[in-house]
């Protein structure tokens, strides 16, 4: 947004020097120079935009997790009872709200609930909001 305003203000700031270049040096090279000038700033101020934007369509891992999401599947592969973390998927829902599902091989015997309260519990310390997790009991 602020880049967005920056741009317009500079858009305007240029509309006003170019119109004086053209009404007392006759300089008419002006309005073409501003117009191009007033793109660029705009195609500037749209990158951010749409690169943020084409992440969240694409389901990408957010840039604020890509360095939480290691030592969190760690400390989950390290609970009692878990054998093994499979296809985990973090995303962004909109700015700020992080979705995740991921897939936990746990013991015969170890204590669902609990895995699944600690496993809520490491990604929600990370800023995930919402966690899916699909529970498989290994064969014995």
């Amino acid at each position: 947004v602020f880049l967005h305003i920056v741009a317009d203000t500079l858009g305007s700031v240029g509309v006003i020097i170019s119109a004086v270049l053209m009404q007392k040096y006759e300089l008419m090279i002006a309005d073409p120079i501003c117009s191009m000038l007033i793109s660029i700033l705009i195609g500037v101020s749209v990158v951010p935009l749409l690169r943020e934007s084409i992440g969240i369509l694409m389901q990408r891992t957010p840039p604020v997790l890509d360095h939480a999401l290691p030592g969190c599947y760690q400390r989950v592969q390290q609970l009692q009872g878990v054998y093994n973390l499979q296809e985990p998927h973090f995303w962004t829902l909109c700015s700020d709200v992080y979705i995740g599902t991921l897939k936990l091989l746990i013991a015969p015997d170890a204590d669902s609930r609990w895995i699944l309260s600690q496993t809520h519990h490491i990604f929600t310390q990370a800023g995930v909001r919402q966690l899916y997790v699909q529970i498989d009991v290994a064969a014995m």
